[in-house]
């Protein structure tokens, strides 16, 4: 299951297998360097930063990737561009197919210092998966000189997505997330958290604005849709979720699927699908 706080391995009672990333290089022996690797589930590959930039992306599976920022979520045709000096670490729930590119920081700093999820489009796939496919220690011709500047031009250009939820920074939110993550069923209003916590329902929408940009009704509602891109990546069916979810019913999750993604499940799974072929 998807949890949207901060820490995962912490706010979890699951066996993560934890590993340190593996990486032959103190400093990058390229201009970008390839990095392929096929995660079992339940992996977690601890917080570390370096000194160079780079692009995670996942081929089949849903990987999360957390920062101090929040946890960002990553199904086959998201990337996650992850600046210089960024601490971050990887958590993949089931088995995941992870493709990376580490980038010198000269090479990307017109793409900015911010963690950012954008959406993979055909040819920035195709890119990736080619440039992945490159040895470690390829040859630095025009030909892979012009493939990298495209990538890097592709990136600059990507839009960004919203499969992201930001660390709180407020205690008094810390047991409603808790509750909601373990249980998205939970039929508590905010009027029953407010007793509950100890504020008023008037200040834990104000909080919810301040930390999420939204009230609590539209932070569950969000939260309830990204715990279904796992679901629906591990062909559980629209039935089963929209249960497991608190859905009222089936037609109910499509519709609020509709409003967060701007497309149905079915249309998701099937460009999903799709990303995976190219």
């Amino acid at each position: 299951m998807i949890i949207m706080t901060i820490n995962l391995s912490i706010q979890t009672n699951a066996n993560w297998k934890s590993h340190k990333p593996r990486r032959y290089y103190d400093t990058l022996p390229r201009p970008v360097v390839p990095l392929t690797r096929d995660y079992e589930e339940m992996t977690q590959i601890i917080s570390h930063q370096h000194t160079w930039s780079q692009l995670a992306y996942s081929c089949a599976g849903v990987m999360h990737i957390e920062t101090d920022s929040g946890i960002f979520v990553l199904p086959p045709e998201q990337a996650l561009w992850i600046p210089p000096n960024t601490r971050h670490q990887h958590f993949c729930k089931n088995k995941v197919s992870y493709r990376s590119l580490h980038i010198d920081a000269a090479l990307s700093r017109e793409l900015g210092d911010k963690v950012r999820p954008l959406n993979v489009d055909s040819l920035l796939k195709s890119l990736i998966l080619e440039i992945t496919s490159w040895p470690k220690d390829y040859a630095e011709t025009e030909q892979t000189q012009r493939f990298i500047l495209v990538l890097l031009d592709r990136l600059a250009v990507a839009k960004s997505n919203q499969l992201f939820m930001p660390t709180p920074q407020d205690r008094r939110l810390f047991p409603i997330i808790e509750t909601l993550n373990d249980n998205p069923a939970n039929k508590l209003t905010i009027e029953d958290w407010a007793r509950t916590v100890g504020a008023s329902s008037r200040t834990l929408n104000r909080l919810f604005n301040q930390n999420y940009g939204m009230g609590f009704s539209r932070w569950k509602q969000k939260l309830r849709i990204l715990k279904s891109i796992e679901l629906l990546s591990s062909n559980t069916s629209l039935v089963n979720i929209a249960y497991e979810l608190g859905y009222e019913s089936t037609s109910s999750f499509i519709t609020g699927f509709k409003k967060q993604l701007g497309c149905s499940p079915k249309k998701y799974l099937a460009n999903e699908k799709k990303t995976d072929v190219l």
